[in-house]
């Protein structure tokens, strides 16, 4: 059992050190060369200071030099300079200091044929990974110690921490020497004001010989990485052993880790040879400072653990060790730590909690999505302390929570408590506004909407605007068939017995025993002005089912049919007391209109209530058809007019004169105005829905 426990331990721990020095490795020669490339974009200040530096050294220069100037009046007692000489020195390293930053660069294109020449020397074994090095570290002490199991193990995990502890100081030793060569390049008018005079000539010398030094390391720092990532392909490919038969795990083991401390404390040795190097890295006490507190942080995060798994969490409630340990060291909670802006954490604070968060943010950077749990912690909460998460990995995330958008082409996504926004790309290049809404924070949109459901089981108000926008509101898809009755009611709960047709986007025909009539969405039409009832959808959309109209009696065209007609009409709607000689049949009964004809040559034109408006400015009377329908009743006088007479379609003239001819017709005061149809709606722009109290 406790050697079990030692090798999940052992693969735990060597997994970190190999994964952590896998990520690094070849990054830091190629980013920073022998130019002022990574100094200048990570450090924008520096190149916008350079120029008050160099007013700055122009100013110590004239003060130097006036000062010098002064001493002369002091004659031979004082040790004065040669004015003149102290004058033309001046003029030059005044002339230097405007030109300080293109001679350095000039000096670090001769560091660079070095540096690249190392760069460029090829191996034939760099082609390799550091998770080799743990499997061979355990082969090879399997076989040293086959009887000390566990003690193998120990060894195993210091010796890969000490070796990755040692190629970290060695990177950032890399990084520091890189770092003060940007320093003396940006900082280089100083050196140049102390040049003009005797006095502090001293100190340009000094700076000259430590830039000389500094580029040499810089050089020298592509000699010792590359030297020991050959070494490590060595030993992976080829194992421990020397060409003479003599060598062993720990003796390369031993020479790597010494390899990476000289390279480390190069400059000290340069140093004591008399080269002007400035000492980098931090010293043992700093090291085992920070160690101290690593631990420390780690045990308080232990010891809350343990805590959890012993019923209670840290902060003294209940709830046991899943309901906190879970949320506070699940891996994707540090990348959502590393990319939210102005929330708070959902990890582990302390430097556990640093950690977790540095390596999430690099995660972030390499496409790591948000999970489902991650975006609810911040969208389901209010927006004064839910803080907002936006950019690709929002992009990419947002699939996750709203799996209906799962495969769509998204960007722009912004998501903050109670709303997240985001823009949708159709394959046909069309652009939609896509907003969601929590249900438990804002009341429903007025306009086009549809409730969908999240992941985590909340409730979105989605709304959609621009050209694209129709897609997301769809109709269901019906036949007409009696066999979708289920259907029909899950959808539109409580219609009863009816049937329905999709006829198009937006529009279904609804048929039922006493008639059909047509429903539209409100998701694509607006609110229609002819009477109408609303019907909700289980989906939380609303439906316009428009009053169905009079079902107008098939009148007999057929000559001698008028008798037949008036009896048909007076059956149609009995109410109607007036006489009735015939009825007009060229009226087509869609048009929701009947006229019929009195003896005196009179008439009444009978309007369809689903149709038209109630009539204004005019007298009417309303009348039921036998099926309870209204229709508008207009009297009209009898009237005779002149109208033109046409054969084969053309108006006939007499000479230059209409010709014309009188006809009985039918005048009447008024007409009610027609219902419009239902009109489509304008998806330019979604209002934001009013937010809850």
């Amino acid at each position: 059992m406790l050697n079990w426990i030692f090798e999940g331990i052992v693969d735990w721990v060597s997994g970190i050190v190999t994964s952590l020095m896998d990520a690094v490795s070849g990054l830091f020669l190629d980013a920073l060369g022998t130019d002022m490339t990574a100094m200048e974009e990570y450090f924008p200040f520096v190149g916008k200071a350079f120029s008050i530096l160099q007013y700055l050294a122009w100013t110590l220069l004239f003060l130097i030099t006036v000062w010098q100037l002064f001493r002369a009046f002091g004659g031979p007692i004082t040790e004065a300079e040669n004015p003149l000489t102290l004058i033309a020195r001046s003029a030059l390293f005044a002339l230097l200091i405007g030109f300080a930053k293109p001679i350095f660069l000039f000096v670090l294109q001769l560091a660079r044929a070095p540096y690249t020449a190392l760069m460029d020397v090829t191996m034939s074994r760099e082609d390799f990974t550091f998770a080799g090095i743990e499997s061979m570290l355990k082969s090879g002490l399997k076989t040293l110690l086959a009887n000390a199991s566990v003690v193998g193990l120990i060894l195993i995990i210091i010796l890969m921490i000490a070796l990755g502890w040692n190629y970290f100081k060695l990177l950032l030793e890399v990084v520091e020497r890189y770092v003060l060569v940007g320093t003396l390049c940006y900082t280089s008018p100083l050196a140049y004001s102390m040049g003009a005079s005797k006095a502090t000539g001293q100190v340009f010398k000094s700076w000259c010989r430590m830039v000389g030094s500094q580029l040499l390391l810089l050089v020298l720092n592509v000699w010792f990485l590359r030297a020991f990532n050959s070494s490590v392909g060595r030993y992976i490919g080829g194992g421990a052993g020397l060409s003479n038969g003599q060598g062993s795990i720990f003796l390369w083991l031993f020479c790597a880790i010494a390899f990476l401390k000289i390279a480390q404390k190069f400059d000290s040795y340069l140093a004591s040879i008399g080269l002007n190097v400035a000492q980098t890295g931090s010293g043992l006490g700093m090291e085992l400072l920070v160690a101290t507190r690593l631990i420390a942080g780690a045990g308080r995060g232990f010891r809350s653990a343990g805590g959890m798994m012993g019923g209670r969490t840290p902060s003294g409630g209940g709830g046991g060790f899943m309901s906190g340990f879970t949320d506070s060291f699940r891996g994707n909670s540090y990348v959502r730590d590393a990319v939210i802006k102005s929330g708070s954490h959902m990890g582990a604070g302390g430097p556990i909690g640093f950690v977790g968060r540095l390596f999430g943010g690099i995660a972030a950077r390499h496409g790591q999505e948000l999970n489902a749990h991650s975006i609810s912690s911040v969208a389901t909460k209010p927006p004064s302390s839910s803080g907002s998460i936006d950019g690709s990995i929002a992009d990419r995330s947002i699939r996750n929570y709203f799996t209906a958008l799962k495969g769509e082409n998204l960007s722009g996504t912004k998501i903050s408590g109670g709303h997240i926004e985001t823009k949708h790309t159709s394959p046909d290049g069309k652009e939609t506004a896509l907003n969601f809404y929590s249900a438990d924070q804002y009341e429903r949109p007025t306009g086009a909407s549809s409730v969908i459901t999240a992941a985590d089981g909340s409730r979105w108000y989605q709304t959609a605007s621009g050209a694209g926008a129709a897609a997301f509101y769809t109709t269901p898809h019906y036949t007409g068939g009696t066999g979708e009755a289920g259907a029909i009611e899950a959808m539109f709960p409580g219609v009863g017995d009816v049937t329905l047709r999709t006829v198009s986007d937006g529009v279904l025909e609804a048929s039922s025993p006493s008639g059909n009539t047509l429903w539209y969405s409100g998701n694509h039409f607006a609110e229609p002005s002819a009477p109408h009832s609303t019907i909700h959808a289980s989906d939380g959309s609303h439906w316009y089912a428009i009053e169905q109209s009079g079902a107008v009696p098939a009148f007999e065209k057929a000559d001698g049919a008028d008798s037949y007609n008036a009896a048909l009409f007076k059956t149609y709607i009995p109410g109607y007391e007036g006489s009735v000689s015939s009825v007009n049949t060229d009226l087509r009964s869609e048009e929701g209109r009947i006229e019929v004809k009195h003896e005196d040559g009179s008439g009444t034109m009978f309007y369809d209530s689903s149709f038209y408006a109630t009539p204004h400015g005019t007298s009417f009377q309303t009348y039921e058809d036998v099926n309870g329908h209204s229709w508008y009743a207009i009297d009209g006088k009898a009237s005779v007019e002149r109208v033109p007479v046409y054969e084969h379609g053309k108006a006939v003239y007499d000479g230059e004169r209409l010709k014309t001819k009188s006809v009985e017709s039918i005048r009447y005061q008024g007409a009610p105005s027609r219902y419009e149809a239902p009109q489509k709606l304008d998806y330019s722009a979604a209002k934001q829905p009013i937010k809850k109290p």
